[in-house]
């Protein structure tokens, strides 16, 4: 069985790979709004293009859910590790 100190540094772990996950989430995110807006600078007037774009801002806002998921996890582990701590 593991120790306390042994599931505190796995959920420290757990914690380290989602808070890089959401910053890498993140700018992914961001890159694909800017690419998104300057793609629908480029095809105004043509309906396939702009059904491209409202895919792309579908794409945006799962990531930004995503992200925000991944968020909530981390912060989960926060409370885990102080919960063990005490």
């Amino acid at each position: 069985m593991a120790s306390v100190q042994e599931l505190i540094r796995e959920v420290q772990s757990i914690k380290a790979s989602s808070d890089q996950l959401a910053n890498m989430v993140g700018a992914a995110n961001t890159s694909l709004a800017t690419q998104s807006s300057s793609i629908a600078h480029l095809v105004q007037g043509s309906r396939t293009g702009q059904d491209a774009v409202m895919a792309l801002s579908v794409a945006s806002r799962s990531l930004s859910a995503a992200a925000s998921s991944i968020k909530a996890l981390s912060r989960s582990c926060d409370d885990c590790i102080r919960d063990l701590s005490s």
